[in-house]
């Protein structure tokens, strides 16, 4: 399988979450189930180790490991693979690189910039000359989220390509409170993917987004895959009455789980949700110091979904 292209990169990208057993160990066979369960969904490709994959507290040699696996299994299946290579420091984001770009089957790579203190532009475009002198044929997307403390724009993303011009595409966070600057954004780099979430995908792809990578997807990944084919296809009254049934979804999920004292944060949302709808098999629970929702949680919600939301419960669930 080759690298990825900026229009290549396109269409909705399962992130599947990190199984953890009792003794919070990676749980290698669930994983690879659900994998498959993705590939079988038929979404266009599969991406790891974002906020939803827990890249913050995964060891190497399990990061080592889990890509092993997405890269056996997505390459059986010719099904495209981006691997999340996130970190807090330049030389672990690059170790973790060169461990991704070894494999044929990866297609890009899903970067962040360092987080615990905020870059100035000098440190932040050496970190993305480094990325590319490190690892220069291999395709990188921008993991673009506040929580890094920059958040990232047209005027960046030129001043980027000049020194990676290997940056194809951006995982645009927070859209909805950022929807000018992504407008301008695709506007001014329109060699760039950018990719949003699916509460906003249909308005997004409106405006020329190109896809999303997603959590939801893990609920019944045929209502997000038919959001993005009517989008896809132009018929926006639609995918905007999709979009609009899926932001009121969300907003009722996290309402019904914070009235149990639960974290709506992502990743515990995101596997919880997963979890309770049937699709993601394996238990919620997250790596400390977070902490997954409740079993009890889980059999409330599932049952609130089948009641109130079913086009979000996964078949035979």
């Amino acid at each position: 399988m080759a690298r990825l292209t900026a229009e290549e990169l396109r269409g909705i990208w399962a992130g599947v979450t990190m199984v953890w057993d009792e003794d919070y160990r990676f749980d290698e066979q669930t994983y690879a189930e659900n994998i498959e369960r993705m590939i079988a969904a038929g979404v266009y490709g599969l991406y790891t180790t974002g906020s939803t994959g827990e890249f913050y507290v995964i060891e190497y040699d399990e990061f080592c490991r889990m890509v092993d696996i997405e890269a056996e299994l997505c390459g059986r299946a010719q099904k495209p693979l981006q691997i999340g290579c996130c970190s807090d420091a330049t030389a672990k984001t690059i170790k973790l690189l060169e461990y991704a770009a070894d494999k044929k089957e990866v297609g890009a790579a899903q970067i962040n910039i360092p987080y615990w203190m905020k870059l100035t532009d000098r440190e932040l475009l050496q970190f993305f000359k480094d990325l590319h002198t490190a690892c220069p044929d291999m395709p990188l997307v921008h993991y673009n989220i506040p929580r890094t403390k920059r958040f990232l724009n047209a005027p960046d993303y030129l001043r980027i390509l000049e020194v990676a011009p290997n940056l194809i595409g951006v995982k645009y966070t927070f859209a909805g409170s950022h929807f000018g600057q992504l407008q301008d954004s695709i506007m001014m780099t329109p060699n760039l993917s950018y990719f949003v979430g699916e509460s906003l995908l249909a308005s997004a792809m409106q405006l020329g987004a190109r896809g999303s990578y997603s959590s939801l997807i893990a609920t019944d990944p045929r209502f997000v895959l038919k959001m993005y084919a009517l989008a896809e296809s132009h018929q926006w009254d639609q995918a905007i009455e999709m979009q609009k049934r899926l932001a009121e979804f969300c907003n009722d999920c996290a309402a019904f789980v914070s009235r149990r004292d639960e974290v709506v944060m992502d990743p515990v949302f995101d596997k919880g949700l997963a979890v309770a709808a049937g699709c993601l098999l394996g238990h919620q629970r997250c790596r400390p110091p977070y902490i997954g929702w409740s079993d009890q949680t889980i059999a409330d919600l599932r049952v609130w979904l089948k009641e109130d939301y079913p086009e979000f419960v996964y078949p035979d669930n």
